[in-house]
C-alpha cells in the first residue's frame, strides 16, 4: 500500500473516532441536561397548577406581563452574554475566570438603569401601581437569575453539564418548597414572587461553590474582556431582543384588545408550552459549545453532528406536538377546567408552533456556531414583524368570534415561526440535509399517523389509559420501520449502566 493511501485510511479512521468522541459527548451531555429537565417538568406543572389555582386568571396574567417586561429589558443586562460566554470559553477554557467575573460585573452595573427605563414605560402606559410593585420583585428575581445563568454558561463552555443540571434541578426544587406553600397559607403574587427570588438566591450559592470544582479559574475583570463580551454578544442581544419583543408586543395587544382573563388563559398555555419545550432547550444548550468548537476545527463533522441532532428531534417532536393537540384538556383539567378552559383551543394551535420551534432552535444554534449572527437577526425579526402585522387584526377578530383573543396571539406566532424555520434552512451550512435526516423525518411523520390512529381507536377510553397505548404505538412503529438508530439506543444504555454504577460505587 502506498504512504499517500495509509495517510487516507489513517485520516478517515481518526475521523470516525472524532465523530464517534463528538457524537458521545454531545448524547451525554444532552442526556445529563434532558434528564434535568425531565425531573423537573413535574415540579414546574405542579407549581403553575397551585398558584393559578389559588390566585386565579387575573393574577397570573399579571405575573406574566411584568415577567414579559423584565424578560425584554433583561436582555440588555445579559447583552447577549448566553451565546457570546460559552463559545469564547469553548475555544479557550483558560478564559473562563476572566470571561464571567467580566459578565457578571456587567450585568450587576446595567440592572438599575434598565429597571429605571421599564418602570418608566410602564406608568407611560397606563400600567397601575399593582404591575409597578410585581416588576420591581420581578427585577430582583431576575438579577439572581442572570447571576445564575452567567455561572452556567461558562460551566457549559467547559464542556460540562452536571453544574448547570443540579442547579436547574435544585432551582425547581426550591421554587415548588417555597412558592407553593406561601400561597396556599394566604399569600399573594407579591410574596409568590419574593419565594422564587429567594429560591434563587440559595442557587446562586450553589454555583458559586461549584465553579472551582468544575475548571473554571479565579474569577477577575478587565476592560478586554468586557469589549469582547460586549461586541460577541450585540448580534445575540439583537436577536433576542426581537425574540422578547415579539411576546411582549403581544402581551400588550391582549392587555389593550382583551381582559385580564384572556391574559392569564393565554398565560398558562405559554408557560405549559415553556415546560414542553425543555427536551429542545436540553439539546440546544449541550450542542451550542460543541458546535462552535467543530466549526473552527471540523466542518465536515459540524454538519453530521448537526444532523443527528435534527434527527433526534425529529423523533422527539412528533409525539409532543400531537399529544399536546389530542390531550390539551386533560393538562387543563390540571389548572381548574372551569377557569382556564379555553387556554385548550390556545394550546391545540400552539402544538404546531412546538413543533416549529422544536427546528428552529437547534437551526438557530447551528447557525449561530456557524458565525451567522447578523442573519439570524435579521430572520427573528420576522417574528416581530408578524405579531406587529398580524395581532392588530387577529386578536380583535378572535376576541369577537370566540371570546379569546389569545388565539389570534397563537396563530401569529405560529405563521411567523413557519418564515423562522424556512429561513433557517435557508441559512443553514451544506452538509446538514442529508438521507439519513430525510429518512428518520418521514418514519417519524408514519409513527405520527400511527400515534393519531390509536388514540382515535381508543378515544372511549380514558385519555390515562389510550395516552401511553398510542405512544407506546409511536415508539413500536419507529422500532419496527429502524428509525430509531439501535447502536445509539445502545451507547445510551450504556451510559446509563455506568451512571447507575459510579452512583453505587459513591453510595
Amino acid at each position: 500500500m502506498t504512504s499517500s493511501g495509509s495517510d487516507e485510511l489513517a485520516a478517515k479512521a481518526a475521523s470516525a473516532i472524532a465523530s464517534a468522541e463528538t457524537g458521545k459527548l454531545v448524547a451525554r451531555n444532552t442526556l445529563i441536561l434532558t434528564v434535568s429537565q425531565a425531573l423537573t417538568v413535574p415540579l414546574s406543572i405542579l407549581t403553575n397548577v397551585v398558584v393559578a389555582r389559588y390566585l386565579g386568571p387575573n393574577a397570573f396574567g399579571l405575573s406574566y406581563l411584568a415577567f414579559t417586561v423584565c424578560a425584554f429589558g433583561f436582555l440588555i443586562v445579559s447583552w447577549g452574554h448566553d451565546g457570546v460566554l460559552p463559545a469564547v470559553v469553548a475555544r479557550n477554557h483558560s478564559q473562563s475566570g476572566l470571561m464571567l467575573g467580566s459578565s457578571v460585573a456587567f450585568r450587576a452595573a446595567l440592572v438599575i438603569p434598565v429597571y429605571a427605563v421599564m418602570a418608566v414605560g410602564c406608568h407611560l402606559f397606563g400600567y397601575h401601581s399593582d404591575l409597578q410593585l410585581i416588576l420591581a420583585l420581578t427585577t430582583l428575581h431576575q438579577l439572581l437569575t442572570a447571576f445564575v445563568a452567567a455561572g452556567k454558561d461558562t460551566v457549559r463552555g467547559l464542556e460540562r453539564m452536571r453544574v448547570p443540571a443540579y442547579a436547574h434541578v435544585g432551582q425547581q426544587l426550591l421554587v415548588a418548597a417555597f412558592v407553593i406553600p406561601v400561597v396556599m397559607l394566604g399569600g399573594q403574587l407579591p410574596a409568590a414572587v419574593l419565594a422564587q427570588g429567594a429560591a434563587c438566591a440559595v442557587i446562586l450559592v450553589y454555583v458559586c461553590l461549584a465553579l472551582r470544582p468544575a475548571g473554571v479559574n479565579k474569577l477577575s475583570v478587565s476592560w478586554s474582556a468586557t469589549r469582547t463580551l460586549f461586541y460577541g454578544g450585540t448580534p445575540f442581544v439583537v436577536s433576542g431582543l426581537v425574540m422578547s419583543l415579539q411576546p411582549m408586543i403581544d402581551a400588550m395587544f391582549l392587555s389593550k384588545l382583551t381582559s385580564a382573563e384572556v391574559i392569564g388563559w393565554y398565560a398558562v398555555a405559554r408557560r405549559l408550552v415553556g415546560v414542553l419545550l425543555f427536551p429542545a432547550s436540553a439539546l440546544i444548550g449541550a450542542l451550542y459549545p460543541t458546535l462552535c468548537r467543530l466549526f473552527e476545527s471540523d466542518r465536515p463533522l459540524f454538519a453530521e453532528t448537526t444532523s443527528a441532532a435534527l434527527r433526534n428531534v425529529s423523533l422527539v417532536v412528533v409525539p409532543v406536538m400531537l399529544g399536546c393537540a389530542l390531550y390539551a384538556d386533560v393538562a387543563i383539567a390540571m389548572f381548574n377546567r372551569q377557569a382556564f378552559g379555553p387556554t385548550a383551543d390556545d394550546l391545540r394551535i400552539l402544538s404546531v408552533f412546538i413543533a416549529l420551534v422544536y427546528f428552529s432552535m437547534p437551526l438557530g444554534t447551528c447557525v449561530l456556531a456557524a458565525q451567522k449572527q447578523r442573519a439570524w437577526s435579521v430572520v427573528q425579526s420576522l417574528c416581530l414583524v408578524g405579531s406587529v402585522a398580524l395581532d392588530p387584526l387577529l386578536v380583535p377578530w378572535f376576541q369577537r368570534r370566540f371570546g379569546n383573543g389569545g388565539l389570534g396571539v397563537c396563530l401569529s406566532s405560529t405563521l411567523s415561526e413557519v418564515a423562522v424555520v424556512i429561513c433557517g434552512i435557508v441559512l443553514t451550512p451544506r452538509g446538514v440535509f442529508d438521507r439519513k435526516f430525510f429518512r428518520v423525518f418521514l418514519l417519524s411523520l408514519v409513527a405520527g399517523a400511527a400515534l393519531v390512529a390509536v388514540s382515535r381507536l381508543l378515544a372511549s377510553f380514558s385519555p390515562y389509559i389510550g395516552g401511553p397505548l398510542a405512544l407506546m404505538a409511536y415508539i413500536a412503529t419507529l422500532w419496527f420501520t429502524g428509525a430509531i438508530e439501535k447502536d445509539k439506543i445502545e451507547a445510551l444504555r450504556q451510559a446509563v449502566m455506568r451512571r447507575f454504577a459510579r452512583a453505587r460505587g459513591n453510595a
